[in-house]
């Protein structure tokens, strides 16, 4: 028996890096896995090795960023298993250059997969969480949002952001 026995989780950024890595950790210990990310390719490998570990694994092509895909993503997870008991806001991009010369699509990118992500991911996992009765969301930060690095003002603001996001939600969900 696993910690995480049957319980239903979604993991974003599920196909590759620390995405991954988190949904063998959680295979290993019994969960039950939603993989969802852009790229199905990867989705689809990283799925076979949750499957060759014993997961129930189910894989869901989202773009975190399209609030119509993220409802898709919670809806498929509440059909298929009739609840979301966990949620790891996981996908991400780093972009950045000097600030002086950073372009507003690099700028927006960048919010939009590491903020808006998480918020319409969150959203929709508390409307599930409050009316099941409870659940977790895990938010995927960095050493960023205490220590920037020279040329990363989008990636840094957003894990600022992350944090902010994660300790107001907090709140709410008590």
């Amino acid at each position: 028996m696993g910690q995480l026995d049957d319980k239903v989780t979604i993991i974003t950024g599920a196909g590759t890096g620390i995405g991954k890595g988190m949904a063998r950790a959680f295979a290993r210990e019994g969960a039950v896995l939603v993989l969802a990310s852009r790229n199905q390719t990867n989705l689809e490998e990283t799925a076979a090795e949750t499957r060759s570990l014993g997961a129930t694994t189910l894989v869901v092509p989202t773009d975190v960023t399209d609030e119509a895909a993220v409802k898709t993503l919670f809806d498929h997870t509440v059909q298929e298993f009739g609840r979301v008991d966990i949620l790891i806001n996981n996908s991400g991009a780093f972009d950045g250059g000097p600030l002086e010369e950073l372009a507003l699509e690099t700028w927006l990118k960048v919010l939009h997969v590491n903020l808006t992500g998480p918020f319409l991911c969150s959203r929709e996992a508390m409307r599930i969480m409050k009316a099941q009765g409870g659940g977790r969301i895990l938010n995927v930060g960095s050493i960023s949002a205490q220590m920037p690095r020279m040329h990363s003002v989008p990636y840094t603001t957003t894990k600022h952001g992350i944090v902010g996001l994660t300790k107001a939600a907090a709140l709410e969900g008590r």
